[in-house]
């Protein structure tokens, strides 16, 4: 079984994916941890920076994305984790600089081919719960299961700004909603995979719901399995 969970920048995606995941006894499937460890790798073995991310040669991305050596692991007392050539990278994946380069390389055509064969290889041998931005409309659209998780922009803003002082990236609530609004606006207007709602997906809104509630609901449409919106 698959079910899959879109939606745009802090709506609560890899949260309720994780306790989801945990609750069905699923094997939950990152797949932005995927994305920043391709971009991490070709930053850190092949040299390339922000200024030259826009053009990575296709040995690079299949070498970075190669199932040989790319390896993503998940259990509920470790989380999810990623390895390159049995070195676990996965410490290395989560800055504000990966932010950065990622954000450049996950709109790559080849990488995002590369990273849905991961993906879908995965999703061979466990029953998964998967989050994304094109998770339910490119990669699975056969889903049993299809989540678009939103929220307003002020209630994802300040999630995001309180997510990113672990980071000791102080933002204001109005810098925040500048930079939300910015990834909206990129998510939904590029030209590959944009983020969409995928047909016959289950639209929650979590503004107003605690992580408690937002997943009670989903497990309400999964044990009824009737996708509509809310």
């Amino acid at each position: 079984m698959i079910i899959t969970i879109d939606g745009p920048t802090a709506s609560g995606k890899s949260t309720v994916s994780r306790i989801l995941a945990d609750q069905l006894s699923f094997y939950y499937l990152c797949s932005g941890l995927i994305y920043r460890a391709v971009a991490y790798l070709l930053v850190n073995n092949h040299g390339y920076t922000p200024e030259t991310l826009a053009h990575v040669r296709l040995e690079d991305i299949m070498e970075c994305a190669d199932p040989a050596k790319l390896r993503y692991e998940y259990d509920e007392l470790s989380q999810e984790r990623i390895f390159f050539e049995n070195d676990d990278i996965t410490l290395y994946l989560k800055d504000k600089f990966i932010d950065q380069v990622t954000s450049i390389v996950s709109v790559n055509k080849a990488v995002r081919k590369a990273v849905t064969a991961i993906q879908r290889d995965i999703a061979q041998y466990y029953d998964i719960v998967i989050d994304g931005r094109d998770v339910g409309s490119v990669v699975f659209p056969e889903a049993s299961v299809k989540f678009f998780l939103t929220a307003s922009v002020e209630v994802r803003a300040a999630r995001w700004a309180k997510d990113q002082e672990r980071y000791d990236n102080h933002l204001s609530l109005d810098e925040a909603i500048v930079l939300i609004t910015e990834r909206d606006d990129r998510d939904k207007n590029r030209t590959i995979a944009p983020l969409v709602i995928p047909q016959d997906a289950i639209v929650i809104d979590t503004s107003l719901l605690s992580i408690e509630q937002t997943v009670a609901k989903m497990m309400e449409h999964i044990n009824g399995c009737s996708p509509f919106e809310l």
